[in-house]
Formats: C-alpha cells, structure tokens, sequence
C-alpha cells in the first residue's frame, strides 16, 4: 500500500491534466495504479498468491465488492445524507440511518448493500421504538470506498468528491440525488390558497453538501433555491423531472 502523500501528489497530477505515462515518471508509480486511482472499477481482481481477491484501490486482500455507476452513486448519496463510517477491531462497520415511514427505501437499500458488497452480512436492527430502521455492513476497505470518512460528523470536515468519484457522478448524476433525497431529504405538497403542488426539500448541515447537491441539480438542468442548510425545489419543470427519475419516498 502506497504512503497517503503518494497517492495525494500522484491525484493531483491527475487532476491537473497529465495522462497515466507523465504521472508514473514523475511519481515512480506502476501505470496500472495511476490507472486504478485515476478510475478504479469496483470489481476486485483475483489474488493467486493469497487464493482471494484484491481491493482495487489499495491493493490489499479484500472480500468481493461490486458497484456499478448507478449503485455507486445511490450508496454515495445515501452515505453523505444519513450514513455513519466507525472502526471497529480492524474493521469499520458502515451504518445508514432511514426512516421507517419508507418500507420501499428501507427494502431497496439492503438489496443495494447486498449487491455491492456480496460476501458480506447485511445487519438491520431498529431504533427509536421503531421509527428508524440501520441498516449495516462490515468491510476493511470502506475507508477506500469512501475517503470521505473521517474524524468527527461530516458538517466539521472538508467533503470533497476525488476524481474518480466525481466521474461516477457526472456518469450516474440522479443516482446521487437520490440517495441524497431519500437519506436527508423529502417530497411533500405545497399548498397555498386554492393551489397546490408537489415539492423537494433536500436539508443537510454540511456545506459541502449542499455545494455537491446543488452542483449535480445544475449539471441535470433542475432549478433550485438554496438556503442556509437546504434546498428547495418547486419549479414545476424541475420538479417534474425530479419524480420522473427518482420518484417520491415511498
């Protein structure tokens, strides 16, 4: 595994627009790592001298873990939202937190860990009398997954997206708004006089957040207002774009 100033300096030549050959020269890196960190596939490789299979980020022994764009982006989402990364032993447990009003979001999101994260147990236990569902799963290489992981809540740390990451999302951009809406999110109707009609709220107390949520509605082309820790949506256009590839929390 590569010191973390390594791999920092090797993304920021990425980042700054060298191809996979300049970056190697310049770092003494493998071009299959620069081209793993540029954009790792979360589809591990087979490690014939440990009869298992690697973490295609650190390299690492690694049970199966498989994302594609889509799910990638949705368990994103649902982790900057109401997700919670610990160590635990010399493991981390990733917990998302949803509500249990939601029967179809809480169902979908253990299929969705199930999916990515294959050879590992899915935990579920309640809280809060009932009104919240945890859903939960083991790995050594969340940190991988997620980098956003850190020392105290998302609100008091910098969330910025790697490159790879925000390749993911500017492949799978409604995915992310998603998870977003269904983890710290919700959908409800306006009414006002005689009128009423259907809106998104989207609330979450980390700016960078936010920044990331309003960024991925300007790339879709949906029109929002953001205040101090939310955004609402309610132009009719946008939010009939929204239920069109999302839908309603259900």
């Amino acid at each position: 595994m590569h010191p973390p100033a390594t791999r920092r300096h090797a993304l920021a030549l990425i980042r700054a627009g060298h191809n996979d050959c300049e970056v190697s020269r310049r770092t003494g890196l493998p071009r299959t790592t620069i081209r793993d960190w540029r954009r790792p596939v979360y589809v591990p490789r087979t490690n014939p001298q440990r009869g298992g299979e690697t973490c295609p980020r650190c390299g690492r022994a690694s049970r199966r873990m498989s994302f594609t764009d889509a799910d990638y982006a949705l368990l994103l989402g649902l982790y900057l939202g109401d997700g919670y990364i610990v160590a635990q032993g010399r493991s981390y447990r990733l917990r998302i937190y949803l509500d249990s009003r939601y029967p179809g979001i809480v169902r979908e999101t253990r299929s969705l860990l199930r999916r990515c994260f294959p050879r590992n147990q899915v935990g579920t236990s309640a809280r809060h009398g009932g009104r919240l569902t945890v859903h939960s799963v083991y790995s050594t290489h969340l940190p991988c997954v997620f980098p956003q992981h850190g020392a105290g809540t998302k609100r008091t740390r910098a969330i910025t997206l790697e490159s790879w990451q925000q390749g993911v999302v500017d492949r799978a951009p409604w995915q992310l708004l998603r998870g977003l809406i269904e983890s710290d999110g919700c959908s409800f109707v306006n009414r006002t006089g005689p009128y009423e009609y259907l809106s998104y709220h989207f609330s979450n107390k980390s700016q960078d957040i936010l920044d990331l949520f309003c960024g991925t509605c300007d790339q879709v082309g949906v029109e929002h207002r953001r205040y101090a820790d939310c955004v609402r949506i309610n132009r009719r256009a946008s939010v009939a774009a929204l239920k069109d590839r999302i839908g309603v929390k259900r």
